[in-house]
């Protein structure tokens, strides 16, 4: 090629960079940017707690997993609330709980929901993911194949685990576990590879599958199972309660029929829901089995009296740890399940235990931590608490309404947080006052009550909170929410500068026509002046997942609410995930720029973006995005913005139905991930992607290169080396939305030098 057509490319390159660049920008510029930021100080009871802004967790499924390759088991929590994994690096202190929420490696994982467990299957000393299929009523295995060099990955290896439930008949069927259970992956007869435990379809008897790994290439990293036990043990479950018959005959156990797919269905509505946890508790070599039942609070122990080739039940304990060397037992307010991890990185297995039964159960002291002062094969369990991880980040029961309100009138925003409820003999709902003790420039907030102004005496089923002027006397009034889609309007009676003092003025708030607002359920109000005539109107999203809007039509100076009802569609915003007829919208609306912009959350997990309102108020508005900035904090996400360290941007607090809070600092732009000097060309092709991408480098001969994906929010997703000047990268199991890949040259030692070339891919499911 002549110097001067290389010139001509080269020119060519930096108009579409820059044209790119451009792009970016605008697109950039046209909404709000935020990270997650966790150095914001909490207070509570007197003490900071470690991690404010982890999120809220329920009812979870935990395990132990090396999540920055360091050598050290890290911890990871799967809430059922939202199918929200959170993870959790261990700081290395042995013998205590030194775990900090680092959410960045969230976005690592593959799509998980209902459970999932991180369990070694192939003996690499890396946990692999068993969870719930997205294909059938059973297993899907990913295997985790991180390393220092690409860090945390994982491949699908089976999307719906097989199994032969009659041998020596080769007849597959999918291994049948159904969403509600947390089935038992451990080594039951001690050859290193991992058999499963679960409850047969009709809940009496336990199965057990083998895995032949061993058994027939001496390798633990195969994945072929078969029914090795059909009454394992030989104990039978009630099918009235939760107790066992021991030394059943177990006549099933002779001969059965292959299963198929259908079959399994029909037979599943016996199946009440089951927990499982093998454990030597007694140092024998065999295994006992910790059962949770759906209707229960108990745990059961079934003590092995056999061998690990052949189980056999001898002895019930329904109180299972009590009577591990004289600790308290288990109980929670129904469906236990147990779970093996060592939480205080002293090598040694603890036991946590949390509900299985999502909306039915204790939400705000549910992970119970019992350490484990013994071996792994003979523990020795101390009950240490019950709300482990929970009392160190902001829990507010079910669900988290957050709403910023300057109560005391010191000039610093004040965080105020409403829920579903707190669980008990019936829901309790309330609002959290945090007043914020810091500066203008540091926000640090302390948790004055978890029921402000005793509100949860009025029983308003899921208490949301707003704040704003409706009376025109210059002070901010409340509305609440509820969970029957009405209002309740609180006016402020407090003097001028005062602290707020609410009273009840109104409760089931009306419109100008005299009619109660009603948006169905779950009523989510916003206090906003939404067609900038200076008077405060009504935005409320909805269980139904859209949004109603109510203009204050009354004078400017009086006190008196004038609601008029404009629309229960307004902007033709609809929330909801495609099939389903629920979206759970919350609306945030707010101004940059002087422009209107409207951020949803939803029942998704995930904030949508709205523009092009000004002006068309009437009108339906543009969706710009369905996932913002991929953040995703769980079912039921609740967002509110505001100013709090006084920087001029806006700053983002988004709650969620596990009932935590997670903070997003506002910046001036996007986080580039690119460098200065570009001196090669690539392709990426296709974009937009479904499954994958392929990047290709133009060069005349090969160099090394290493390829960087980055999300939105500059989280490295993955880092790859380019072999022969060509890479692909799958992208199935990222979410959909906008993803940066940087390549670099790199030398000898694989440093990478300073030229780069960045380019953007949009991935779409």
């Amino acid at each position: 090629m002549s110097w001067h057509g290389m010139t001509v490319k080269m020119n060519i390159l930096r108009i579409y960079i820059f044209s790119f660049f451009f792009l970016i920008s605008s697109l950039l510029s046209a909404q709000p940017y935020f990270q997650f930021y966790d150095s914001i100080p909490v207070k509570i009871s007197g003490s900071f707690i470690s991690n404010p802004w982890a999120g809220g967790l329920n009812f979870v499924q935990v395990s132990n997993i090396d999540l920055d390759i360091d050598g050290k088991k890290d911890v990871v929590t799967f809430d059922r609330s939202g199918n929200k994994l959170r993870t959790f690096i261990n700081n290395g202190t042995v013998g205590a709980v030194d775990l900090t929420y680092t959410p960045q490696y969230e976005s690592k994982f593959p799509n998980l929901h209902d459970w999932a467990l991180f369990v070694d299957y192939n003996c690499d000393g890396k946990e692999d993911i068993f969870a719930f299929s997205d294909v059938g009523v059973g297993i899907k295995i990913y295997k985790n194949i991180s390393s220092a060099s690409t860090g945390l990955q994982f491949v699908l290896v089976e999307d719906l685990l097989q199994a032969k439930y009659n041998p020596p008949s080769a007849t597959l069927s999918n291994l049948y576990i159904t969403p509600v259970d947390i089935p038992a992956f451990c080594d039951i007869d001690n050859d290193t590879d991992i058999d499963i435990i679960t409850f047969a379809n009709s809940s009496t008897y336990i199965e057990y599958h083998q895995n032949q790994s061993m058994e027939l290439y001496g390798t633990c990293d195969s994945l072929i199972f078969e029914m090795a036990n059909k009454c394992w043990g030989y104990a039978a479950e009630s099918a009235m309660s939760n107790s066992f018959t021991l030394d059943d005959t177990c006549i099933s156990n002779v001969s059965s029929p292959e299963l198929t797919d259908t079959a399994s269905e029909q037979r599943s509505s016996v199946h009440s829901g089951g927990s499982e946890l093998c454990w030597d508790l007694d140092g024998d070599g065999d295994k006992e089995i910790i059962v949770g039942d759906l209707s229960f609070n108990n745990l059961t122990m079934l003590t092995n009296g056999g061998t690990p080739t052949a189980g056999h039940f001898t002895a019930i304990d329904a109180n299972f740890p009590a009577n591990n060397l004289s600790t308290i037992a288990a109980n929670t307010t129904v469906f236990p399940a147990a779970y093996s991890v060592d939480m205080d990185y002293d090598g040694v297995k603890d036991l946590i235990i949390s509900p299985n039964a999502p909306n039915y159960s204790e939400n705000t002291s549910s992970v119970i931590y019992y350490k484990n002062n013994g071996a792994n094969n003979f523990p020795d369990f101390d009950f240490v608490q019950s709300n482990l991880l929970q009392d160190n980040m902001i829990e507010v029961g079910e669900g988290a309404y957050p709403a910023f309100f300057d109560y005391d009138n010191d000039g610093l925003k004040d965080l105020f947080v409403g829920n579903y409820g707190y669980y008990g003999s019936t829901f309790q709902p309330k609002i959290a006052q945090f007043r914020n003790i810091g500066t203008a420039a540091n926000p640090e907030f302390d948790l004055i009550t978890l029921d402000y102004a005793s509100l949860s005496a009025l029983s308003i089923l899921n208490m949301v909170p707003a704040f704003g002027d409706l009376d025109a006397d210059t002070d901010a009034d409340m509305i609440i929410g509820g969970v029957d889609g009405k209002l309740h309007y609180f006016e402020n009676t407090a003097p001028v500068g005062s602290t707020a003092n609410f009273v009840l003025t109104e409760a089931n708030l009306k419109n100008s026509n005299n009619r109660v607002i009603d948006v169905g359920d779950y009523a989510t109000p916003q206090i906003v002046d939404v067609d900038g005539d200076g008077k405060n109107d009504l935005v409320i999203g909805a269980r139904n997942g859209k949004l109603a809007y109510y203009n204050h039509i009354g004078s400017g100076t009086s006190p008196i609410l004038s609601m008029d009802s404009i629309s229960h569609f307004w902007g033709g915003v609809k929330v909801n995930r495609p099939t389903y007829f629920i979206g759970y919208s919350y609306p945030f609306l707010f101004k940059q720029g002087g422009i209107s912009k409207l951020m949803v959350g939803a029942e998704s997990g995930y904030l949508q973006i709205y523009d092009s309102i000004d002006g068309n108020l009437g009108g339906t508005f543009t969706k710009t995005d369905t996932t913002y900035l991929d953040i995703f904090q769980g079912t039921r996400t609740a967002p509110n913005g505001a100013d709090i360290n006084n920087d001029g941007l806006m700053d983002l607090m988004v709650g969620n139905y596990a009932g935590g809070l997670s903070f997003y600092k506002g910046t001036a732009s996007f986080v580039s991930v690119a460098e200065n000097t570009i001196d090669f060309n690539t392709e990426l092709f296709p974009n937009p992607t479904n499954n994958s991408f392929t990047i290709r480098i133009l060069a005349e001969e090969n160099k090394k290169y290493v390829l960087e994906v980055y999300n939105v929010m500059g989280q490295l997703i993955t880092s790859e080396k380019i072999e022969n000047n060509i890479i692909s990268i799958s992208t199935q199991q990222l979410p959909q939305g906008m993803y940066i890949c940087k390549v670099s040259e790199v030398d000898a030692k694989e440093k990478k030098q300073s030229a780069a070339l960045t380019k953007r891919v949009i991935v779409q499911h």
